[in-house]
């Protein structure tokens, strides 16, 4: 069993597990994926079966927000939610890692987004019922005239069973009884469904793009003790040998003492992970500057690269700090110990220049350089 595979609930619900599994197949937008998710997270929350379609709609655009906005993720190249977000970001001035409770504040009080948000009125609520129908609406091609056989048939089709997860009444759905304690009871593995589809439609659209199933919400925290460790296990041990010098800033070329911050070099919102690999050692000041954006690779990759050359010496005797230069270089311990200065900066360019290209593709501003204020 997968995460996000609703099989573990077959038993106890054959009739929902057996209509949902339905629901994403030949997915071609973001959208049924973002309703779907959208009304889970409502009914997690909320007390009542009645759902006001701006709400959900609303909510589409907040569960969107962090995959465009801050991951910077594609939805497809004509994705009306993904325009939608990026008008939010740009009308609303709110940080691209805002928290989902800013977001939907400031999207349900304002005007002009609430009346684009009725694009998705059309088709989205319907046409998630599809699956619970396909015999209604055989031989219906007529977009208009499927859209209120839907809206007729999930009325009807609460007096009897199957029924579907929701029917319409004015501006809202009403969520099934039965569907309202399904929802409820099996709320993780649920959302699990949900997401894991939402991961596959973003991979399919991003290819190449690392780390897509970490980029659908901003972490919660950051633990970047392992990163601190090791490179305090890095500073000690050459100041051992007597190369204190060489643990500098890369930026500043400063000599960096014993607090010292960690900074992605390719921005965290890109690579989505903290690997040691991929962190550095920089003075505080100079990380609030630098940002989400990427640096100079041929100002900074030498220094980058000779920097943890000396720290992975450093911690030879430590194997286990090591593991994750094992990963990236596939390479083994002694490997990656016998590599001189020139092979290690080889080969750290193979690993970061193709995924700093993917970075620009997206938008993220490259070339920044360090200015002394």
């Amino acid at each position: 069993m997968t995460q996000g595979d609703l099989s573990v609930l077959g038993d106890a619900f054959p009739e929902e597990t057996h209509y949902l599994g339905q629901v994403f197949n030949n997915t071609t937008n973001s959208y049924k994926l973002f309703w779907f998710l959208s009304i889970v997270e409502i009914v997690s929350r909320n007390a009542s079966e009645r759902l006001p379609l701006n709400e959900i709609f609303a909510e589409m655009v907040v569960s969107a927000w962090h995959p465009v906005s801050l991951f910077r993720l594609s939805l497809g190249r004509q994705d009306k939610l993904q325009d939608l977000v990026q008008e939010v970001q740009l009308e609303s001035g709110l940080a691209n890692d805002a928290k989902p409770t800013e977001v939907r504040k400031w999207i349900l009080a304002s005007n002009s987004i609430s009346a684009k948000l009725d694009f998705f009125r059309r088709y989205v609520p319907t046409r998630f019922l599809t699956p619970w129908f396909g015999a209604e609406l055989s031989g219906v091609r007529d977009d208009l005239k499927r859209t209120k056989l839907i809206v007729e048939q999930a009325a009807l089709s609460q007096r009897q069973s199957p029924s579907a997860p929701y029917f319409f009444e004015d501006d809202a759905i009403v969520i099934n009884t039965s569907w309202l304690t399904f929802f409820r009871k099996n709320f993780g593995v649920v959302k699990a469904f949900a997401e894991h589809n939402l991961t596959l439609f973003l991979q399919a659209r991003n290819p190449n793009i690392p780390s897509v199933v970490n980029k659908l919400r901003a972490p919660s925290e950051r633990n970047l003790n392992e990163a601190k460790k090791f490179w305090g296990e890095a500073r000690l041990g050459l100041l051992r040998e007597g190369r204190g010098n060489d643990f500098v800033d890369i930026y500043t070329d400063k000599e960096l003492g014993e607090k010292f911050s960690i900074d992605h070099f390719l921005p965290w919102s890109f690579v989505a992970h903290d690997l040691l690999w991929n962190l550095v050692p920089v003075d505080k000041a100079v990380n609030s500057s630098k940002g989400n954006t990427l640096p100079d690779l041929d100002e900074y990759m030498p220094r980058f690269a000779r920097i943890h050359l000396a720290a992975i010496h450093a911690n030879r005797k430590k194997p286990r700090l090591l593991e994750q230069y094992l990963d990236c270089f596939q390479l083994d311990n002694q490997g990656l110990l016998r590599l001189g200065e020139e092979e290690f900066l080889t080969k750290y360019r193979s690993v970061i220049v193709p995924q700093s290209q993917l970075a620009m593709n997206q938008g993220f501003a490259h070339g920044w350089r360090f200015v002394p204020q």
